[in-house]
Order: structure tokens, then C-alpha cells, then sequence
């Protein structure tokens, strides 16, 4: 059955982390799909294209169905896509999933140019929901997956999770415009791809909600498994470097060290980046650095002791200084994410972030506002309590409590930026030696103007 997958674009703005990642959920249910069926993708982050055009794809490919994958912020447009499949063939079966989907799948049905929405884990059911679709059978007994039977939304339980990762075939990769993806995440080497090897996380931090996909339960894929994946990108795209997109790449110490040693043991050629907690070891992190690991980004958060635990880090200041010291020890770049904006923070607790980031000297710092996206415990808090200005659509609010509004968390944070990355000479001289070592491409480069001028806006 000929499917079409579509990933819509969404309002992000892309300065110095690169352009578009690959998309690795949809490349897992492609890999699956292609089994049994013909499959052809349009990216339209990479390959933005306006109603004429994406009309013409569509109607040259003529799909029996077509999956659409969004987030919460391209929610909107996924909409717009898929009400134009619609009243371009209504016979086409529209599958909605990705991040969005499997919060909220039931919301999700209210819009009727959606037939089925998928969420969980649906590698192992996706075949037999696209054998339902073409043969016109039901789905009433199809685990993750939500329909409409008349009026009512039905929204089934979801199958269980799966445990050994290394049964999953690797993301397809072939459908995709790969000579698009990239990304510049602290490496000068190009091109970087994306890969995922774990699942889950057992934290309970209360702005997050990967967890209702994924769930607490930690699984990862071996060693040997996550090698031969590099090893293919190395031999079939040419990959210098790789990102692995995840929240706990470290959440195993034996798994870590495995996958090292076989980096190491088959002499890969690749540099890589991963995001972790504060609390590791000095000997992970020496082990991780002789096996290729240039850059290691760290959820600090905040510098305040008491936003730490109102959040449910489960980590203190003192950790978050001694991973950073360890870095700066061993020559290893240490990247750090904060966050702003938290309903029950105040300014003064913001500030004493800026001063933390100011001593940790991160190699890089990206600091972010928080914004309530279902279904995270803050999010119930700010749609409780009504601390939000503005409702933006699709369940996601900008907050605002009795210490500050979206516009005041706005200045700390270009205050955050200018106090620790200060240094004009210094930002120019990086994106030089990026431009100069093939690291950015000319819609890095652009995205870096425009970036730079928000970044140092009123310094």
C-alpha cells in the first residue's frame, strides 16, 4: 500500500544549534512500514513547501495513506496539511502521531481531517493498523491506537513497552533527503547525524513529560548494537560526527562503557555529543572522551537550591560544580541548559542561575523559558492555578505569575546571555572557525545572523 509520511514545519528558530536534526521517530516507523509497503517522505522542515507545491508531491506520489508526525508546535500546521490531503482526495486515510499524538491523542480527533491517531510505542502495531486500513477492518482491538467510532473518540490502551531495544530494525534512512540533515551541536565536523539508543527515564523532574511516551522505565540498546549503527552511517553517509537524542544516553554505566569500548575496538572515525545529568562519573566521562566524545550537555537548570527541588531535579549545586570541574580537568567541553520562567520561581532565583552560569564557564550555555506543554506536573499547575497570560492554542501557555510575565523572563534571559557568553569578539571568532572547518552551512550561517542580532539585542 503506497503511504506518504509527512513531517510539517514548525515556528522554531534556527540560530547556532544547527539545522534540522533527522527525524527519528518517523525514520523507526518508515523502517518498519517498508517491509511491506512502498514509502515516500516529505520533510517539509527541510523542505518547506507552499500549498501549490506540496499539492503537486502529493498528487504525483498518490498515497492510500498518509502519516503526518508533529509536535505540539507544528500541531497547527499539521492540521493545515492534512486538511488539504483531504480536499485533494477525501478517500485518503490521514494517520496522525509523533510527540503531540502521544500526549493528547484524544484532543487530537477532534479535528476530523485525522482518520486514526497513533501513540506509544506502535513499532510493533503499525504493521497490523496499515493491514486494518487496507483491508477495512477495525481497529477496536488494536493496541495504540485512538479512532473515531461515529461520534465518539475511542482511544485504546497502549501495548507494552519494549524492553530489548535491539530488535528494532535501524531507522530508514533512504527515504529521506539525508544531504539535508545535519547538525552543529559544539563540533567542527560535518555532517553530524542524529541516533537514538535508550528509552525511558526513571526521574521525575516536574517540567518534563517524555515520560508518558517512553515511560520510567530505563532500556537501552547494547554496545554492539549502537557500533554498527555508527558504523553504517560512517559507510553510507559519510558521517564525521554524532548526536545521540535522548534524555539519558548515560543512565547505565555498563551500557556506556560497552559502547566505548567498541567505538574504540573498531577504530570508528567519529566524534560524538550526548546530553546527560551532573550526576556522573569522573571515569565515565574519561572513558567517553577517549572514545570520540567531544561535548557533553548537562540539564543544570537553575542555580537555585530551592528551584532545584521544587522541580524535582533530584540534584544539588555542589554536583552540577564538581561535573563541570571534572570536564575542565580532562578537557572535555561541557554544555549547559537552563531553564526560566518556572511558576513558583522569582527573579531573584533567576539571577542566582546567571551567577552559577557565570561560574561554571560552560563551554556552551543555552538558557530556555519555560513554557507549559501538556502533560508535565507544572503544566497542571499553571492550567490549575491559571498562571498563564495567554493561551496559544493546542494546549500550550505562556506563563505568568505574581513575580514576573513572559516579557520580564524575556530580559533576564537576554541578560543570562550577555553575561555569560559577553564576548563579542569571542561569539564572531567561533561562528569564523565553524564557517572556515565546513561546520555551518549557509543556513546556519543566516540563522547565525539572526540569531546574533536577538542575542546581543540592547547589549
Amino acid at each position: 500500500m503506497k503511504t506518504l509520511l509527512i513531517r510539517p514545519e514548525s515556528p522554531r528558530v534556527y540560530g547556532l544549534g544547527g539545522i534540522a536534526a533527522f527525524p527519528m521517530g518517523l525514520g523507526y516507523v518508515a523502517a518498519v512500514l517498508q517491509s511491506r509497503h512502498e514509502i515516500d517522505v516529505i520533510d517539509m522542515v527541510v523542505e518547506p513547501l507552499c500549498e501549490d507545491r506540496l499539492i503537486e508531491r502529493v498528487t504525483a506520489i498518490n498515497p492510500a495513506v498518509v502519516g503526518i508526525s508533529s509536535d505540539t508546535l507544528s500541531f497547527g500546521r499539521a492540521i493545515e496539511v492534512a486538511v488539504l490531503i483531504k480536499r485533494l482526495n477525501p478517500e485518503i486515510v490521514v494517520v496522525i502521531g509523533g510527540a503531540h499524538a502521544n500526549v493528547v491523542p484524544g484532543e487530537v480527533l477532534k479535528y476530523d481531517c485525522f482518520d486514526v491517531c497513533v501513540h506509544g510505542e506502535c513499532e510493533e502495531s503499525i504493521l497490523e493498523l496499515w493491514g486494518r486500513i487496507e483491508n477495512g477492518r477495525g481497529y477496536d482491538d488494536l493496541p495504540n491506537v485512538a479512532y473515531r467510532n461515529g461520534q465518539e473518540i475511542v482511544i485504546n490502551p497502549r501495548g507494552e513497552l519494549i524492553v530489548d531495544l535491539n530488535r528494532l530494525p535501524f531507522p530508514a534512512r533512504e527515504p529521506f533527503p539525508m544531504e539535508k540533515y545535519s547538525s552543529e551541536f559544539g563540533m567542527y565536523v560535518s555532517p553530524i547525524y542524529s541516533l537514538n539508543t535508550s528509552r525511558g527515564c526513571p526521574y521525575k523532574c516536574a517540567f518534563c513529560s517524555s515520560n508518558v511516551l517512553f515511560g520510567r522505565k530505563y532500556r537501552y540498546r547494547s554496545g554492539e548494537n549502537v557500533a554498527d549503527e555508527i558504523e553504517m552511517l560512517i559507510d553510507e553517509y559519510k558521517c564525521k560526527g554524532v548526536y545521540f537524542c535522548e534524555d539519558l544516553f548515560t543512565g547505565n554505566d555498563k551500557r556506556v562503557f560497552d559502547i566505548c569500548s567498541e567505538i574504540r575496538r573498531r577504530g570508528l572515525p567519529v566524534k560524538w555529543v550526548c546530553e546527560s545529568r551532573v550526576n556522573v562519573s569522573g571515569e565515565m566521562l574519561e572513558t567517553m572522551k577517549q572514545a570520540g566524545c567531544e561535548l557533553v550537555w548537562f540539564g543544570v537548570e537553575s542555580g537555585c537550591e530551592r528551584v532545584l527541588k521544587m522541580i524535582d531535579k533530584e540534584i544539588t549545586i555542589e554536583q552540577i560544580k564538581k561535573v563541570f570541574a571534572i570536564c575542565k580537568d580532562i578537557g572535555l567541553k561541557a554544555g549547559a541548559s537552563f531553564v526560566m520562567g518556572f511558576p513558583g520561581e522569582t527573579i531573584e532565583d533567576m539571577y542566582k542561575t546567571v551567577e552559577l552560569a557565570q561560574f561554571l564557564k560552560p563551554s556552551f550555555a543555552w538558557f530556555n523559558i519555560f513554557t507549559a506543554y501538556p502533560t508535565s506536573r507544572l503544566y497542571r499547575k499553571v492550567v490549575d492555578e491559571s498562571l498563564y497570560e495567554k493561551d496559544i492554542g493546542h494546549g500550550i501557555y505562556i506563563v505568568k505569575t505574581d513575580e514576573f510575565d513572559r516579557s520580564r523572563v524575556e530580559e533576564m534571559q537576554r541578560y543570562a546571555e550577555r553575561k555569560v557568553n559577553r564576548s563579542m569578539k569571542n561569539f564572531v571568532s567561533t561562528i569564523s572557525h565553524k564557517i572556515m572547518h565546513g561546520g555551518l552551512t549557509a543556513k546556519q550561517i543566516a540563522g547565525g545572523i539572526s540569531y546574533t542580532q536577538h542575542y546581543f539585542a540592547g547589549k
